[in-house]
């Protein structure tokens, strides 16, 4: 027995099924489309250039040069030379941003809260979450106990070394015990919170003045009609003779290395336990 169906029935099935077909193929596309966009998105989310081993030293430098300079004290209940308008507070992140920003790193959006170290790094992408010290280089801004919900004992200070095999670091802080201290922690039991990386300032373009480079130009003209009218003397320039430049002596060891310099925790003052 054959079970045959009616012309409009068979043809209503055939559209539906092309109906399904579309919603599912519509449906792959869009899925799709939504995944590049999400790329698309998380490729421009930041476009911050990180602080080179160059900036990097010369946040380390800048440190430990504030660390043995007169303005290493308070003159009063919190009164230091970092903190602005000469207020008289807490002044750990002021002392982080200033160094930061006297050795060329971008400071925008940073404040006398060490928070806002926080909120740096994930602004710019530069935020790793955490005490591990996988990927933190010296210059980096390390903060304790910013998940407390306790923003009185917050605190920031500066790596200026990282000792992978023992996974310490070495911190130059301000507001630490009233002043500017150095110690070796190991970061898993000081409460450390995690680690912002510092940005590039942008250098601004310099404007190219159309006026003074037709001043050069004419000034190239005048100098060449006054040569043109002058005689060499050509014996003169013949009886000369060129001397052979002398070598310059380079012996080993005056260059200075390239990228910060990883101390060894034996090298600096060790202290374990929280800083602040």
């Amino acid at each position: 027995m054959r079970f045959t169906l009616p012309g409009k029935a068979a043809a209503r099935i055939v559209v539906l099924a092309a109906a399904v077909i579309g919603v599912a193929l519509l449906g792959m596309s869009t899925d799709r489309g939504t995944a590049v966009e999400v790329e698309l998105v998380a490729a421009k989310k930041s476009t911050s250039q990180q602080a080179d081993d160059e900036t990097r030293r010369k946040i380390v430098e800048t440190a430990e040069k504030e660390m043995n300079s007169s303005r290493n004290k308070e003159t009063g209940v919190n009164c230091n030379a970092y903190s602005p308008d000469g207020r008289c507070q807490a002044w750990c992140a002021d002392f982080t941003k200033y160094v930061w920003g006297k050795s060329g790193a971008k400071t925008d959006g940073v404040n006398s809260m060490a928070k806002s170290f926080k909120d740096y790094g994930l602004k710019n992408n530069t935020w790793k979450a955490g005490a591990g010290v996988k990927n933190v280089k010296p210059g980096d801004a390390v903060t304790y106990r910013l998940n407390d919900k306790n923003s009185g004992n917050d605190h920031v200070g500066i790596v200026t070394a990282v000792d992978k095999k023992t996974g310490k670091i070495t911190v130059i802080s301000g507001n630490s015990g009233d002043k500017i201290r150095k110690v070796t922690i190991d970061p898993k039991k000081s409460q450390v919170t995690g680690y912002a990386s510092p940005v590039e300032k942008k250098k601004a373009t310099k404007k190219t003045d159309a006026k003074s480079d037709t001043k050069k130009t004419d000034t190239k003209k005048s100098d060449g009609k006054k040569s043109d009218g002058k005689k060499t003397d050509s014996k003169k320039s013949d009886t000369k003779k060129t001397q052979p430049k002398k070598a310059e002596d380079t012996k080993p060891g005056q260059v200075e290395p390239e990228g910060p310099v990883i101390l060894h925790e034996s090298q600096v003052a060790t202290a374990y336990g929280v800083i602040g």
